[in-house]
């Protein structure tokens, strides 16, 4: 490959990181900016109590209660794919599928035909009973912050590792198809890598706390730098090709 020819294919897949990142960092702040209705919503949800009209406005803070007849059952109980799912038949106000989280105590007794009944929150189904069995469903608020934010701060990690990386080879694109790509790209790699997967033991720990999103994004913080410090001393330790210093010519540092 020509030295111009390199530098027209780092500029290329440059320019695509750079708006994939930019188009990730996007959808992130969207996702951030849910979270306080989110957490809201959640609160509401955990305060409401029983409704005193039998046909509630669609936003009211209660819970009520509307048959149903089953359609169907999906039970999926495999180490990688897990599904519990009740649907419904189609009636006006009502989902036609409900996430059940498990197979019982009454989803897998359940057959087509049934009739059940199920207690609503504004349009999450949160509970399906029938004959004196109850059954708490997946479909609350309850815990949906939480996951909106893991979810957000994974996809910051990934949204400026590639608008970063796709930057600089952009501007430092003649320097990189000279001399090569810097080592600290791996680096920097498993570094955005390590940053993502912290938003799981983040969930972890603000869901065990009870303290929610914001302590969720302090954790994250405090764990981001301490990926970094780790995979500097493991990078010391090392020997090879990924473990090199960099150089004087190289445009990151």
């Amino acid at each position: 490959m020509s030295p111009q020819s390199r530098i027209i294919w780092h500029r290329t897949w440059g320019g695509a990181a750079a708006l994939m990142g930019l188009v990730v960092l996007v959808v992130s702040a969207a996702g951030i900016a849910a979270v306080p209705q989110t957490v809201a919503d959640e609160r509401l949800y955990l305060q409401a109590r029983p409704c005193p009209g039998s046909v509630p406005a669609p936003t009211e803070n209660c819970l009520h209660a509307r048959t149903a007849r089953v359609a169907g059952v999906v039970i999926r109980d495999e180490p990688k794919h897990e599904e519990f799912t009740l649907r419904l038949r189609a009636a006006p106000g009502l989902p036609e599928e409900i996430d059940m989280g498990s197979r019982g105590p009454l989803l897998q007794h359940l057959t087509p035909g049934d009739e059940v009944t199920l207690t609503l929150w504004r349009d999450y189904a949160v509970a399906v009973a029938r004959d004196g069995a109850v059954q708490e469903t997946a479909d609350t608020p309850e815990g949906e912050a939480a996951f909106i934010t893991a979810f957000v701060l994974a996809l910051t990690s990934a949204g400026v590792f590639l608008l970063h990386t796709g930057g600089s080879a952009l501007a430092h694109a003649r320097t990189w198809a000279t001399y090569g790509t810097p080592a600290v790209l791996v680096f920097r790699t498993k570094w955005a890598f390590g940053s993502a997967l912290c938003a799981l033991p983040a969930l972890v720990l603000a869901t065990l706390s009870g303290l929610g999103p914001v302590a969720e994004i302090l954790a994250w913080c405090a764990m981001v730098p301490l990926v970094r410090r780790y995979l500097r001393w493991k990078s010391d330790r090392e020997r090879g090709r990924h473990a090199r210093p960099l150089t004087t010519r190289s445009p990151i540092r």
